[in-house]
């Protein structure tokens, strides 16, 4: 139970990503959160950098889609131009949506990364899909109580990533 909520891998931002890397695991699809994710909750449509993702992720053969827990018109709004396939009130971490988003994308699991914020919605959406699960920093802290104290619950499930990590390390040094 522990696990289901600890990363596989944690970046900085999105663009931090080694997309490379995913290629190089055999990843040809990505499944993406929007807020906080790829914009903040006060923006409606994707800015430049995102655009520019999406283009290089598309020229390098990556399938797209969008699996929010926000509502349809957000999610059609932010996704208008790219038209990805995309699922608002996904009701992560709910499997249901997750399983369109393979099946829309003709991708089993094992051909998939899950990029989120939350451990809670997105990591544990990836982990019961058995998807590899990437967690970005939110892109905007959110003041809410409510948030804060979900924050406050992630932290030693992040700690445990980075303890794995440590020791993966040790061991590959040690080899």
């Amino acid at each position: 139970m522990f696990n289901l909520f600890v990363p596989d891998i944690i970046y900085g931002s999105v663009y931090d990503i080694d997309f490379v890397s995913l290629k190089k695991r055999n990843i040809t699809g990505l499944i993406f959160d929007i807020d906080n994710t790829l914009v903040s909750y006060k923006r409606d449509k994707p800015d430049e950098n995102v655009i520019n993702l999406m283009n290089r992720l598309k020229k390098a053969g990556f399938a797209v889609c969008f699996v929010s827990n926000n509502s349809k018109q957000r999610v059609d709004t932010f996704n208008r131009d790219f038209k990805y396939f995309s699922f608002s009130n996904a009701k992560k971490p709910l499997k249901k949506s997750m399983c369109r988003a393979l099946e829309s994308m003709n991708l089993t699991n094992e051909n998939v990364a899950v990029i989120g914020d939350q451990l809670f919605t997105d990591v544990a959406a990836a982990r019961r899909i058995k998807a590899i699960a990437v967690l970005v920093n939110p892109i905007e802290p959110v003041d809410s109580l409510f948030f804060k104290f979900k924050r406050m619950l992630e932290k030693p499930f992040i700690k445990t990533y980075y303890k794995r990590l440590e020791k993966f390390k040790r061991i590959r040094e040690w080899i």
